[in-house]
């Protein structure tokens, strides 16, 4: 009797490990260096916050961490530290880097990954495969996924539930290189095979000229498990239609969620007729429902430092004017001369008397930079041709910059806004901020 519970236990275990294990990725809030930059000898200190995560680890021999702390450092040369968090839904990674002057240099080339194989490369599902890979020049080398931090050589044993491509990282302080390998998983069970799409959200009518009226909002939704809209709605059907009397401008977020994580799209619904200055729609606040891509039309996701370009907030975070500000998004455009990056939001209605109003800068420490151009762009439904609204130059130093575009000949049109940044010449610290980006009316 005790063989066969033993049995049914070790059977029960591997059963429960052939399936996907839902719950919501880690949150990176922030994670830096500061000073960003030292002379040999001296030291830097990291600091970080992550909400969400059951493990938290730095390489470069720093090891598991607390979910928010600091801890010093004096590296020997300039070094990219990567932090890791780790929840049952996966792992994230952010990096900051410490720039050593008068500290050996650094390696002429890149990190060579010499092999990166998964065997077998297709499998049915609840069976392994094994990866192995082998490195040269490199001080850290990450799998995503969850398998973390690695050696420059060596194997792991995965059990993938659905076809995954697991990506490997190798750094030093010349830069990433990457490299991918696919396990195709057969005999997963019907279902969504990603994220949720929102078909549409919209309300009608979008703006409600009085001091009071009603809109109706109109939702529908595909391959999610469960639908929300908060602001006291709640749960909600995949799709249907809502009527609403509204006394004060209210934004809603429509939250689709499945086993592959959850989207977000907010709503912005206006009431005119209270009188002063409103808050449209928020850039900043918004920027997780953007689709974020470089200038080669590769998509970026959002909070993971990349040589690709990247978008993530900061929290509690110093620009160059030397003030601090509680929460701002960093744009950073492709790590190439004249790189860019662009960020485009969900489909909208734009209010009458709309304006938008920007202010930016650079993250604290980006001295290297030759400056940036930020961009609102704007591209209307039904047409294919994107342009820009208006924009600034900035550089390094000084007060924020700010810039104003006039919406009043977009007024009742539909369609998307995108903020925009491209780079200079030279591809260095070009940490660009926007400490505000909104439509007011």
């Amino acid at each position: 009797m005790k063989k066969l519970l033993s049995a049914l236990l070790l059977a029960f275990i591997f059963l429960a490990g052939c399936y996907p294990v839902t719950g919501k990725l880690p949150a990176i809030n922030s994670f830096d260096a500061r000073p960003a930059s030292i002379s040999a000898g001296e030291s830097s200190t990291l600091s970080w916050t992550v909400t969400g995560a059951t493990s938290v680890s730095i390489d470069q021999g720093i090891g598991n961490v607390a979910l928010s702390s600091t801890r010093g450092v004096a590296p020997a040369a300039t070094t990219v530290y990567t932090l890791t968090a780790s929840s049952s839904a996966g792992s994230i990674t952010a990096t900051t880097q410490v720039i050593v002057t008068g500290a050996t240099p650094p390696p002429a080339t890149l990190p060579v990954i010499n092999s990166f194989t998964a065997s077998p490369s297709s499998i049915s599902l609840g069976s392994p495969s094994t990866l192995s890979w082998n490195v040269s020049n490199a001080t850290s080398v990450t799998i995503d996924n969850g398998v973390g931090a690695v050696g420059s050589s060596g194997s792991a044993v995965v059990l993938p539930a659905v076809t995954t491509t697991f990506i490997l990282t190798a750094s030093n302080a010349a830069g990433s290189t990457t490299a991918t390998a696919l396990i195709l998983v057969s005999g997963v069970p019907p279902g969504p095979t990603g994220l949720p799409v929102i078909n549409y959200f919209t309300a009608s009518p979008p703006v409600i000229p009085g001091a009071s009226g009603s809109t109706l909002l109109r939702w529908n939704v595909s391959d999610a498990t469960s639908v929300s809209i908060d602001n006291g709605i709640g749960p909600i059907p995949s799709s249907g239609t809502m009527l609403l009397t509204l006394t004060a401008t209210t934004n809603y977020t429509l939250t689709a969620t499945n086993a592959y994580g959850w989207r977000t799209q907010t709503l912005p619904v206006l009431v005119t007729g209270g009188g002063g200055s409103s808050v449209a729609y928020d850039f900043v606040e918004q920027a997780t429902s953007a689709t974020w891509q470089n200038g080669v039309n590769t998509n970026l996701g959002f909070g993971i430092a990349q040589n690709d370009g990247f978008a993530r907030y900061h929290t509690n975070q110093m620009l160059d004017d030397g003030n601090i500000y509680p929460k701002v998004l960093e744009t950073h455009p492709q790590w190439v001369n004249n790189g860019s990056i662009r960020g485009t939001y969900p489909t909208m209605t734009v209010p009458a008397g709309a304006k938008f109003t920007a202010k930016v800068g650079f993250l604290d420490g980006a001295t290297a930079t030759d400056g940036v151009l930020f961009r609102l762009t704007w591209r209307e439904s039904g047409s294919p041709i994107t342009v820009s609204l208006g924009g600034k130059s900035v550089t390094y130093g000084g007060a924020l910059d700010s810039f104003e575009v006039d919406l009043s000949p977009y007024a009742g049109k539909t369609g998307q806004f995108g903020l925009k940044v491209e780079a200079g010449p030279s591809s260095g610290q070009d940490w660009a901020a926007w400490a505000e980006a909104q439509i007011i009316y």
